[in-house]
């Protein structure tokens, strides 16, 4: 019995993982890790030769918050470098609110979200009737929370009305579209409000809302917990691979668009593209860049956070 070769794709320039709502980079002792956000993916990335850098943003804060701290930590894992973003959930609206500063349009390559609101979430509008107090205690302890009005539908509308489209950055989305059956247990109620109020949806995110900005990609079947491979597929394959394979084909997409890497099949490598073909070869370039403020962002904000990254 022949066994399927294993197929990984590489990109020039580096990746950067963004997280959403209450994301973290890892949860462990010392070098021992119990669980990290995107689960397995840094990991699968950089067998195939990716620089992957694993971001850490204030977990409920807003996203224009949130945004400066990714600028932060981008810069402390790639100086000067043009980068890759891939965003989940929040971090996609962490990314895209990036994008709004010329300076980071101009470096940043590409932007993929996943599960991302852009048109906002009906679940967020109901926690807000349902947990208001709570949002006024948190407000009272000095404990910023604007991320969870941010992912709000009001929120999305506010956003739209001043609109950007930021020029020579490639912007695609996904969305999760599972069936009731593949939803896990966690998110079926929210699934099946979100059903009825907007569509079909991930379980949060809804796929009208996840496909509201950039070009949208084929949608994953998918929930939202899934897109991070917390669990395996309900379905067909029992190992992460299958949901692995899903952002090894968000890689494949952006070398069709023309960015330089390659597939790697066993041990051979397949060139695909150079860096003279489609969207701007600024990978090696980005080297030369420095940034502008990113300095005094750090001193500013004073966070400190180091990302992990080769």
């Amino acid at each position: 019995m022949s066994l399927t070769p294993l197929i990984y794709t590489r990109l020039d320039a580096p990746i950067v993982l963004a997280h959403g709502l209450f994301g973290f980079r890892r949860i462990g002792l010392g070098k021992l890790t119990f669980s990290s956000y995107f689960r397995g993916l840094p990991e699968h990335l950089r067998a195939a030769g990716n620089q992957v850098a694993v971001t850490r943003v204030p977990a409920i804060a807003g996203v224009k918050r949130r945004a400066l701290v990714l600028a932060e930590e981008i810069e402390v894992a790639f100086p000067g470098q043009a980068v890759h973003i891939i965003g989940h959930s929040m971090g996609g609206l962490d990314a895209r609110q990036l994008l709004a500063d010329p300076y980071w349009a101009s470096r940043v390559l590409s932007l993929t979200t996943v599960g991302s609101p852009h048109k906002g979430s009906a679940i967020a509008d109901f926690a807000r009737l349902k947990v208001g107090r709570v949002y006024r205690l948190l407000r009272l302890l000095g404990i910023e929370h604007r991320g969870f009005l941010d992912v709000t539908r009001r929120a999305a509308r506010a956003v739209s009305r001043s609109e950007f489209v930021p020029k020579g950055v490639a912007c695609f989305s996904v969305a999760g579209s599972p069936i009731l059956e593949d939803v896990c247990w966690s998110l079926k109620p929210f699934y099946k409000i979100l059903n009825d109020v907007e569509g079909p949806n991930d379980g949060l995110v809804s796929v009208h809302s996840a496909e509201g900005f950039g070009t949208p990609l084929k949608a994953w079947p998918i929930d939202h917990f899934r897109q991070m491979s917390w669990m395996p597929p309900a379905s067909g394959e029992s190992s992460m691979s299958a949901i692995l394979g899903f952002y090894d084909k968000l890689l494949e997409n952006l070398i069709e668009q023309g960015f330089p890497g390659e597939t790697v099949v066993g041990n051979s490598h397949a060139r695909i593209s150079s860096a003279s073909s489609g969207h701007r070869g600024l990978s090696r370039l980005g080297a030369l860049w420095r940034p502008r403020f990113a300095g005094s962002l750090v001193e500013k904000n004073g966070h400190g956070h180091v990302p992990e990254h080769i």
